[in-house]
Protein backbone atom coordinates (compact mmCIF):
# COMPACT_ATOMS: atom_id res chain seq x y z
CA UNK A 1 0.00 0.00 0.00
CA UNK A 2 1.55 3.40 -0.92
CA UNK A 3 1.98 6.03 1.72
CA UNK A 4 -0.36 9.01 1.31
CA UNK A 5 1.98 12.41 0.12
CA UNK A 6 -0.80 15.07 1.00
CA UNK A 7 -3.18 15.30 4.21
CA UNK A 8 -3.90 17.75 7.06
CA UNK A 9 -2.01 16.08 9.53
CA UNK A 10 -0.06 16.95 12.60
CA UNK A 11 3.32 16.93 12.81
CA UNK A 12 4.94 15.85 15.93
CA UNK A 13 8.28 15.59 16.18
CA UNK A 14 8.93 16.06 12.39
CA UNK A 15 6.69 12.89 11.88
CA UNK A 16 2.78 13.20 10.67
CA UNK A 17 0.51 12.46 13.54
CA UNK A 18 -2.89 11.86 12.12
CA UNK A 19 -5.82 14.41 11.86
CA UNK A 20 -6.55 17.75 13.29
CA UNK A 21 -9.19 18.37 15.53
CA UNK A 22 -12.09 19.77 13.43
CA UNK A 23 -12.89 22.62 15.80
CA UNK A 24 -9.24 24.90 16.43
CA UNK A 25 -11.60 27.19 18.73
CA UNK A 26 -13.83 24.81 20.39
CA UNK A 27 -13.15 23.20 23.86
CA UNK A 28 -10.14 21.41 21.85
CA UNK A 29 -7.68 23.41 21.27
CA UNK A 30 -4.46 22.68 19.47
CA UNK A 31 -1.81 24.37 20.93
CA UNK A 32 0.57 25.22 18.61
CA UNK A 33 4.50 24.97 19.02
CA UNK A 34 5.83 27.35 16.10
CA UNK A 35 9.96 27.76 15.97
CA UNK A 36 9.87 30.12 12.53
CA UNK A 37 12.52 28.50 10.83
CA UNK A 38 12.52 30.82 7.55
CA UNK A 39 12.10 33.99 10.01
CA UNK A 40 8.71 34.61 8.82
CA UNK A 41 6.82 37.70 9.53
CA UNK A 42 4.38 36.58 12.34
CA UNK A 43 1.31 38.75 13.87
CA UNK A 44 -1.09 38.92 16.42
CA UNK A 45 -4.94 39.82 15.42
CA UNK A 46 -8.14 39.49 16.88
CA UNK A 47 -10.93 37.13 15.79
CA UNK A 48 -13.83 36.71 17.85
CA UNK A 49 -12.34 38.20 21.00
CA UNK A 50 -9.60 35.85 21.29
CA UNK A 51 -5.64 36.35 20.06
CA UNK A 52 -4.74 34.46 16.75
CA UNK A 53 -1.46 34.64 14.64
CA UNK A 54 -1.02 35.13 11.21
CA UNK A 55 1.97 35.26 8.84
CA UNK A 56 2.15 38.49 7.25
CA UNK A 57 3.26 37.88 3.35
CA UNK A 58 2.49 41.19 1.69
CA UNK A 59 -0.09 43.15 -0.42
CA UNK A 60 -1.29 41.57 -3.69
CA UNK A 61 -3.50 43.34 -6.29
CA UNK A 62 -6.43 41.43 -6.86
CA UNK A 63 -10.13 41.87 -8.35
CA UNK A 64 -11.99 41.36 -4.99
CA UNK A 65 -15.67 40.87 -7.38
CA UNK A 66 -13.61 37.61 -8.61
CA UNK A 67 -11.16 36.58 -6.19
CA UNK A 68 -12.62 35.15 -2.43
CA UNK A 69 -11.31 36.81 0.16
CA UNK A 70 -12.17 37.22 4.04
CA UNK A 71 -12.49 40.71 5.96
CA UNK A 72 -9.92 42.58 8.14
CA UNK A 73 -10.51 45.62 10.07
CA UNK A 74 -8.39 47.80 11.01
CA UNK A 75 -9.11 50.58 13.19
CA UNK A 76 -7.49 53.98 12.45
CA UNK A 77 -7.52 57.53 13.71
CA UNK A 78 -7.38 58.76 10.25
CA UNK A 79 -7.37 57.23 6.34
CA UNK A 80 -7.10 58.42 3.01
CA UNK A 81 -8.10 56.28 -0.36
CA UNK A 82 -7.82 56.97 -3.95
CA UNK A 83 -10.70 56.78 -6.60
CA UNK A 84 -10.01 52.79 -6.68
CA UNK A 85 -10.22 52.60 -3.38
CA UNK A 86 -6.70 52.20 -2.44
CA UNK A 87 -5.02 54.12 0.76
CA UNK A 88 -3.12 56.66 0.08
CA UNK A 89 -0.30 56.32 2.78
CA UNK A 90 -0.19 54.67 5.62
CA UNK A 91 -3.25 54.77 7.92
CA UNK A 92 -2.72 56.76 11.63
CA UNK A 93 -3.44 54.00 13.97
CA UNK A 94 -3.50 53.51 17.34
CA UNK A 95 -0.53 52.43 18.97
CA UNK A 96 -1.31 48.86 20.38
CA UNK A 97 -4.16 47.76 18.44
CA UNK A 98 -4.62 44.55 16.98
CA UNK A 99 -6.22 43.99 13.39
CA UNK A 100 -9.17 42.11 13.49
CA UNK A 101 -9.90 39.06 11.59
CA UNK A 102 -13.91 37.92 10.24
CA UNK A 103 -12.94 34.33 10.32
CA UNK A 104 -9.88 31.37 10.76
CA UNK A 105 -9.12 28.78 8.79
CA UNK A 106 -11.43 25.84 8.57
CA UNK A 107 -14.27 28.29 8.33
CA UNK A 108 -16.71 28.50 5.07
CA UNK A 109 -16.23 32.50 4.31
CA UNK A 110 -12.28 31.87 5.24
CA UNK A 111 -9.49 33.28 2.38
CA UNK A 112 -6.08 33.43 2.99
CA UNK A 113 -6.50 36.47 1.21
CA UNK A 114 -7.96 40.16 3.20
CA UNK A 115 -9.59 42.78 2.36
CA UNK A 116 -8.92 45.42 4.50
CA UNK A 117 -11.87 47.68 5.93
CA UNK A 118 -10.67 50.83 7.97
CA UNK A 119 -12.65 51.05 11.25
CA UNK A 120 -12.50 55.22 12.09
CA UNK A 121 -12.14 55.43 15.74
CA UNK A 122 -12.33 59.00 17.68
CA UNK A 123 -9.04 59.96 19.43
CA UNK A 124 -9.70 59.04 22.74
CA UNK A 125 -10.16 55.39 22.02
CA UNK A 126 -8.79 52.83 23.78
CA UNK A 127 -6.67 50.40 21.37
CA UNK A 128 -8.36 46.80 21.40
CA UNK A 129 -11.78 48.16 22.60
CA UNK A 130 -12.53 46.30 19.14
CA UNK A 131 -11.49 42.40 19.51
CA UNK A 132 -14.24 41.24 16.62
CA UNK A 133 -16.19 41.72 13.88
CA UNK A 134 -19.15 42.31 15.29
CA UNK A 135 -17.51 44.48 17.58
CA UNK A 136 -16.90 46.49 14.73
CA UNK A 137 -20.30 46.53 12.99
CA UNK A 138 -21.90 47.16 16.24
CA UNK A 139 -19.40 49.90 17.23
CA UNK A 140 -21.42 52.73 15.30
CA UNK A 141 -17.68 53.84 13.78
CA UNK A 142 -17.54 54.60 9.84
CA UNK A 143 -15.86 51.92 7.98
CA UNK A 144 -14.35 52.36 4.71
CA UNK A 145 -13.72 49.26 2.55
CA UNK A 146 -10.72 49.23 0.29
CA UNK A 147 -9.81 47.31 -2.21
CA UNK A 148 -6.25 47.32 -0.17
CA UNK A 149 -5.40 43.07 -0.11
CA UNK A 150 -3.15 41.03 2.03
CA UNK A 151 -1.88 37.56 1.74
Amino acid sequence: MAEETEGTWRVEQGEPAGEPPTDAYGEEVEQLTFNNPFRQKLERVWYGGKVVYALELGEVDVDTEKVKVAQEYQPVYAVELDERGKKKGEPERPEGQLNIYDSVPGMQKYSPLWQFNYVVVPRDYEPNTLRSEADCLKSGYEIRKSQDVEN
